[in-house]
């Protein structure tokens, strides 16, 4: 699709089409995922000049699992403005998302096309655009698109590092956008920052020495991550969540490959993902190990080392592995080019094999999945009901027990705080203060709630039912043992 002489257009098209089926499919609300709320808070303090962590988060240090004290600012600094001129309407914040994706495809692009014909980047970028997954994910408010856009900038900046002999201005200013583009990765997650180390390792590779380039793009790298510390994020409360424990690891590569399988889900067949993702998997590895041998480049020594920094972290998500999901799928289409070459009928018998088998599973997710539906998660009129019911009950200064924490904090101005599974909820209720406490519907949803309600059910004089709609109960603590009143 991109290098051929007029394609341009078509991919243009391509483009639009995405942008229009994702804005036709959009549904409102959110899952409650709650991470979301968190950098939408950190918008809503940008926009109006508050500071930075005031969100009414209250970070459990036994629960680290629900995440850290604050997020990284990048994407809440491209959520701000929206929020100046929406408010808080989760419908066009979607749109940074969508926009992000739009762009991490483009840089797919012009990164892939350095090795794959047209014929192979075009299929790339269809399994890649068209996929269900990522369609799925223009629903939520997070990080993973925007990550991947600069993440990939960065790896094409990376893959056209000028050479040495040329002007110095051009190739400072050069190294320079490549730091920057480094920070942005960073400064929207935290893994980003193996893009650094990625960058001396390919000067390495392809010069044997690390060149005053590098030192440029380090510098500002630094430069920008430490102003970030200073003024809004630190990294430190991700310690609570990684672990070097050998069994921990292996558990997470089986995680990450069930994870990775959800690129060929299929509502038809229900091993197709598996078999598919073996499939991908042999020919990836077969491209990956072969351009290894040939010469290491930007893409894998960059899918090395994030591949890498994601093992060790004990809450494994399927969206840490979007920076890799074109290099899978595109060193297995290389792997299929490079046969083609020497039997041109196979290769074109296989990467036909692969389109239709990925396609069938793509038309089963579109033609058994509601393409529109109601409001989900947050914005439900339970959810709703729920938040006005905090606002018109409690005071300002209340704390409030709730399995999702930031997002009660974001929709009601209120405090909140989470309980971990093996946490004495009585003892951790008064060294916050707790006063109010809420049961959510679902505890496949509702993580670890079943101990609030088991400290309940054990005391029922010490808590007083003061609202309750089908989905959600509140209940004052009446007497918390010392808490503060």
């Amino acid at each position: 699709m991109i290098g051929r002489r007029g394609a341009a257009p078509l991919f243009a098209a391509f483009l639009l089409g995405i942008a229009l089926f994702y804005a036709l499919t959009l549904r409102p609300g959110h899952d409650w995922g709650d991470d979301f709320a968190m950098y939408v808070h950190h918008a809503e303090n940008i926009a109006r000049g508050l500071p930075y962590g005031q969100t009414g988060y209250i970070w459990n240090p036994r629960f680290p699992m629900m995440g850290p004290p604050t997020y990284p600012p990048v994407f809440p600094l491209m959520l701000a403005p929206v929020y100046a001129v929406f408010g808080l309407d989760l419908m066009p914040m979607k749109w940074v998302g969508i926009v992000s994706f739009l762009g991490a495809l483009v840089l797919t692009a012009l990164i892939f096309r350095r090795f794959l014909s047209p014929l192979y980047l075009g299929v790339l970028l269809a399994l890649l655009g068209l996929n269900p997954y990522f369609w799925r994910l223009k629903d939520a408010v997070l990080s993973d698109l925007p990550f991947f856009f600069f993440t990939y900038l960065a790896l094409y900046l990376l893959q056209h590092q000028p050479d040495l002999d040329r002007p110095r201005s051009r190739t400072a200013l050069h190294a320079v956008a490549f730091g920057a583009a480094c920070y942005l990765a960073y400064g929207t997650r935290s893994l980003g920052v193996v893009l650094i180390p990625c960058a001396i390792l390919v000067e390495l590779a392809s010069r044997r020495r690390i060149s005053w380039w590098s030192g440029v793009a380090t510098v500002v790298f630094v430069a920008l991550a430490a102003l970030q510390a200073a003024v809004s994020h630190r990294d430190s409360g991700y310690a609570a969540i990684l672990s070097l424990d050998p069994r921990r690891i292996a558990l997470n590569v089986v995680e990450y490959a069930r994870y990775l399988s959800g690129l060929w889900d299929s509502a038809w067949v229900k091993t197709a993902d598996t078999w598919l993702l073996i499939l991908f998997g042999l020919l990836a590895g077969m491209g990956f190990l072969a351009r290894l041998r040939a010469k290491p480049g930007p893409l894998e020594i960059f899918a090395i080392l994030y591949g890498l920094a994601i093992l060790p972290w004990i809450a494994t998500q399927g969206r840490y592995l979007i920076p890799l999901m074109p290099i899978y799928v595109g060193f297995a289409l290389w792997a299929v080019q490079v046969m083609g070459k020497r039997s041109p009928g196979r290769g074109r018998l296989i990467l036909a094999g692969l389109v239709v088998l990925a396609g069938l599973g793509f038309a089963s997710i579109y033609t058994s999945t509601p393409l529109r539906g109601g409001p989900e998660g947050v914005g439900t009129p339970e959810a709703v009901n729920l938040w006005r019911a905090v606002d018109r009950i409690t005071g300002p200064e209340d704390v409030i027990l709730f399995q999702k924490p930031r997002a009660l904090a974001l929709f009601t101005g209120r405090r909140s705080t989470g309980v971990a599974s093996d946490q004495d909820v009585s003892d951790y209720a008064k060294g916050v203060g707790a006063r109010y406490a809420i049961l959510g519907p679902d505890d496949r949803v509702f993580l670890y709630q079943e101990r609030i309600r088991h400290w309940i059910e054990a005391d029922p004089g010490g808590f007083n039912l003061v609202y309750s709609n089908p989905e959600f109960s509140m209940y004052r603590i009446q007497a918390p043992e010392g808490a503060a009143r």
